[in-house]
């Protein structure tokens, strides 16, 4: 691996051997990650970033990983979680107990390479608005190709990427406001953080990160991304034990988060998505996730009002601002298997779908006075 990030750093299109920024601290969120967090560390380390500042967060690991860097790394600050209730509240401990504004937030199987750290504070400059800086993330087994790049919130509360699995030979240099940032190895604000209610702690998997970003990004904060900072990640095929979390966390992200103007506007599409996404999870032999979703969801809707309020009180822009409705991630055996012809075309369609609805929204949407 040390060669690998080495002839990353390479390419780098402006590589940096500036010292670590005095206003940042860094936090490890680590489950079970003792085949990573040696080369988690490791890269951190390599940016520079004085071990004082460090703090990993163990989340409940059962393979030995705090004891690991409790051995190998006394002077860093280790805190155990007792319970393992997914990344979140280990993100938003280490937001909360940030000493410094800036916090980078690094999972544990990602590795930075050694401009890193001052890549993203250049790109997050002295601008308050600017909630996030994100580098773009490679594949750590392959990392001559782009994971994803240039990602945003789709109007189904996924993912939407301008490019993914792309030859890092193509990546462009320029720094992008984006719509989503993964959370790989953020760089965040803390204020920014704090003003629009932190992560969602009841998400276990799925939309851990987006839906944050949504929030940051509809709160009136800019998430910037940039190409000449690139980062390692170690990225394991999702299980079908997670397609639960995902379909309940979706439709709680839309439910909270959504402008109830947009909840109508989709709801056609809804109407065809959510049979085909049921007779897909049926395929698979997944059907029983559906429902466990559906309970799932059904426990957490007492809440909802209160969340809707509390968006709506932070929100600074509207859904048609920062919702897209093109160019939307599906799974690989969905978008290049024998379903490819008939996702592209259904790609396709939510697209036109949104070219329509989007500025109908607009229409309709009142300006938003700050509180």
């Amino acid at each position: 691996m040390p060669s690998q990030a080495i002839g990353i750093n390479s390419v780098m299109m402006n590589p940096i051997t500036e010292p670590f920024p005095a206003d940042v601290s860094a936090a490890v969120v680590a489950y079970n990650a003792i085949g990573t967090i040696e080369a988690c560390l490791r890269g951190l380390m390599e940016t520079g970033c004085p071990p004082g500042r460090v703090t990993v967060y163990d989340v409940a690991s059962t393979d030995g990983t705090g004891e690991w860097v409790a051995e190998n790394h006394p002077d860093v600050r280790l805190v155990r979680l007792e319970e393992n209730r997914g990344p979140n509240p280990a993100r938003n401990l280490a937001v909360i107990e940030s000493k410094t504004p800036l916090v980078l937030l690094i999972d544990s199987d990602v590795q930075l390479l050694p401009g890193t750290a001052v890549g993203l504070r250049k790109t997050m400059g002295d601008d308050p608005g600017v909630g996030i800086a994100t580098a773009v993330t490679l594949y750590a087994d392959r990392p001559e190709t782009v994971q994803y790049r240039r990602t945003s919130v789709h109007f189904l509360a996924e993912a939407s990427a301008d490019v993914h699995d792309i030859p890092l030979t193509e990546l462009a240099g320029a720094t992008v406001p984006v719509g989503l940032a993964s959370g790989c190895a953020p760089l965040i604000r803390v204020e920014a953080a704090r003003a629009v209610g932190l992560f969602e702690e009841r998400y276990f998997f799925g939309k851990t990160d987006g839906e944050f970003a949504y929030r940051m990004t509809v709160g009136g904060y800019k998430i910037l991304e940039t190409a000449a900072t690139q980062v390692l990640h170690h990225h394991t095929k999702r299980g079908s034990a997670y397609f639960m979390h995902q379909v309940c966390n979706r439709w709680h992200f839309m439910l909270k988060d959504f402008q109830l103007r947009t909840l109508v506007a989709i709801l056609p599409v809804l109407l065809v998505h959510e049979p085909a996404l049921f007779l897909l999870l049926l395929v698979k032999g997944k059907a029983g996730e559906y429902f466990r979703a559906v309970g799932a969801l059904w426990k957490m809707l007492p809440g909802l009002r209160a969340d809707r309020r509390a968006v709506q009180q932070m929100r600074r822009c509207h859904d048609w601002e920062v919702l897209r409705g093109d160019k939307l991630v599906m799974p690989a055996d969905v978008s290049r298997g024998p379903l490819a012809l008939l996702a592209s075309i259904y790609r396709g369609l939510l697209s036109l779908y949104w070219i329509v609805a989007r500025p109908l929204l607009r229409i309709v949407s009142r300006p938003i006075k700050p509180d």
